[in-house]
C-alpha cells in the first residue's frame, strides 16, 4: 500500500475503509509468503507449457468456463499491451484465473485453506468467492507458478482489492470485458478498459455494486473499497462530465 494512501485513510480515522485495507494488505502478503518474481526463464519455462495447462483447464472446468478462459486470457494479454504489464504473465493469470471454478466445493475449500490466508467471514460465507483463492493456492502448490504478483491476481480476480498492482487491474478487467460477456453496460466497460484501466474498474465496479444492492446481496468489503479507490481519483471528473452531456 503507498504512502499517499494510508495518509489519505490516516487523515480521517473514522473512515471504515482503513481496516479494510490494511487487512487486504496483509491478507496479500500472506498467501505470497515464500514467493518471489519469477526469472524470465522460468516464466519462459511456464508458457512452454501453455498446451499442457490448455489440456490440464479442459479436464477440470466445463465447456463454457473453457471458453470463457481462453478470451480472458487474449484480453488480458492485450491489456497487458497497452499498459506496459508483462503479457506473458497476464495471459497465464487470463488462462488459469478459473481453475478451479467447477471444482467440488470440498476440493475448493481444501485449496482455499491451503493458500494460508486468514480469510474474512464474507468470503467464507459466500462459496461462489472460494474459486479465486483456491485457484490461486493451485497454481502455486500444484503448477509451482510462484510469482507473487500473478497469484495475488488470480486471488482478487473476482472482488478486486485496494491498492492492486497494474497486473491483478489487468485480470480484474480482462474478466470484465472478454469478448463473449454481454451484460447490459459490457461496451461501455470494454470502450474504457481499451483507454484506461481505472476507468473500466469504476464503471464496471459501479455495475456490480448496483447490481448486489438491488439484489440484497452482500457486498465484499475489498471490492468496496476498491471502488471508492477509484472513485475519489475519478469519480469527480466522471460526475462533471455526466452533468454536461
Amino acid at each position: 500500500m503507498s504512502d499517499d494512501t494510508l495518509k489519505k485513510l490516516w487523515e480521517n480515522p473514522a473512515n471504515p475503509e482503513l481496516e479494510v485495507a490494511l487487512q487486504s494488505a496483509e491478507a496479500a502478503n500472506v498467501c505470497t509468503a515464500g514467493t518471489r518474481e519469477l526469472t524470465p526463464e522460468e516464466l519462459e519455462a511456464h508458457l512452454a507449457k501453455v498446451e499442457e495447462y490448455k489440456e490440464l483447464l479442459k479436464n477440470q472446468v466445463d465447456e463454457r468456463r473453457y471458453a470463457h478462459s481462453l478470451n480472458v486470457a487474449d484480453a488480458a494479454k492485450e491489456l497487458a499491451e497497452l499498459n506496459g504489464v508483462d503479457a506473458g504473465k497476464a495471459y497465464l493469470c487470463g488462462l488459469l484465473h478459473d481453475i478451479e471454478k467447477n471444482r467440488p466445493w470440498d476440493e475448493q475449500e481444501r485449496y482455499m485453506t491451503q493458500l494460508g490466508d486468514d480469510l474474512p467471514d464474507h468470503v467464507i460465507q459466500n462459496k461462489k468467492l472460494w474459486h479465486a483463492p483456491a485457484g490461486a493456492a493451485f497454481i502455486r502448490d500444484e503448477l509451482g507458478i510462484l510469482d507473487a504478483d500473478m497469484i495475488r491476481a488470480i486471488k482478487y480476480h473476482t472482488t478486486g482489492r485496494p491498492n492492486m498492482s497494474p497486473l491483478e487491474k489487468v485480470l480484474y478487467v480482462a474478466d470484465y470485458v472478454s469478448i463473449e460477456r454481454d451484460y447490459p453496460g459490457v461496451e461501455r466497460v470494454r470502450e474504457a478498459a481499451y483507454r484506461n484501466l481505472d476507468e473500466a474498474i469504476l464503471i464496471g465496479g459501479r455495475f456490480t455494486l448496483i447490481s448486489l444492492l438491488e439484489r440484497y446481496r452482500v457486498v465484499n468489503y475489498d471490492t468496496f473499497a476498491m471502488y471508492n479507490e477509484v472513485a475519489a481519483e475519478l469519480g469527480a471528473a466522471f460526475e462533471e462530465s455526466a452533468s454536461k452531456a
